[in-house]
């Protein structure tokens, strides 16, 4: 609608201007002239500072799985861009996906926090709406209303899930294949002895609960030598 008044006001002040023979012509045209003047400042205000606007903020929370199919462990990947400042984090949210998405770049940025329950991106986006409807009958020139500002993402991930770049990720998958025998070989040592330990503490040990023991052994051992190869790729 401002936009209307500032056409209409221009054609009004040139059309005063040039036949003005009197004085109240005159200062009606002046009047004009003022009016297009605030009219294009509020219209650059609206534009460049979002005058008539405020700024609301939309929560979306979405469960994800591991950046990628991997028996080894749960991951969270991310690509490094520029300088290594600035992540790109890709993410899946069924393990049916095949593909990962990314996040954004345009005034988008990415945390990781650990978490005790499930694995999750919290998404909170902000918006810039009119005030009133006063101001979107205004101002809404550009049909600039729910205009996106920025976003800010919160991956929620379990302490076990493992938080790396593209490229440590291929690092850590080509480790896991060079060191596999080995890896095998010392975790049957690892579950041997733990549990030889185990039965010797408790002699009468059933065989389900031997079973329950050499799984929950062979899982440890896994955890471990993970936690090895993934400080050996972030070389800590």
């Amino acid at each position: 609608m401002i936009l209307g008044v500032l056409i209409v006001s221009l054609l009004a002040f040139a059309l005063t201007n040039v036949f003005a023979k009197k004085s109240w012509q005159t200062l009606l045209s002046l009047v004009f002239g003022l009016i297009f003047v605030a009219s294009l400042g509020l219209i650059v205000a609206n534009l460049s500072n979002h005058f008539g606007m405020e700024k609301v903020t939309e929560t979306k929370t979405t469960k994800i799985v591991s950046s990628t199919e991997s028996d080894s462990a749960n991951m969270l990947l991310y690509k490094a861009l520029g300088n290594g400042t600035e992540k790109v984090y890709l993410y899946r949210t069924d393990e049916s996906q095949k593909k990962p998405k990314a996040t954004g770049t345009d005034n988008e940025t990415n945390k990781v926090e650990k978490t005790d329950g499930d694995a999750e991106k919290v998404s909170k986006t902000t918006y810039w709406i009119y005030k009133s409807d006063m101001y979107k009958f205004w101002f809404n020139i550009a049909d600039n209303n729910h205009e996106y500002d920025k976003r800010v993402n919160t991956f929620k991930i379990p302490a076990d899930w493992v938080e790396l770049s593209t490229d440590q990720a291929e690092k850590l998958a080509g480790l896991v294949k060079e060191k596999q025998s080995t890896m095998e070989s010392e975790a049957k040592t690892f579950v041997q002895e733990g549990l030889v330990k185990a039965m010797t503490e408790n002699p009468k040990m059933s065989q389900e609960e031997q079973a329950k023991l050499t799984k929950d052994l062979a899982a440890d051992y896994q955890k471990q030598a993970l936690a090895k190869l993934v400080k050996e790729v972030k070389g800590e």
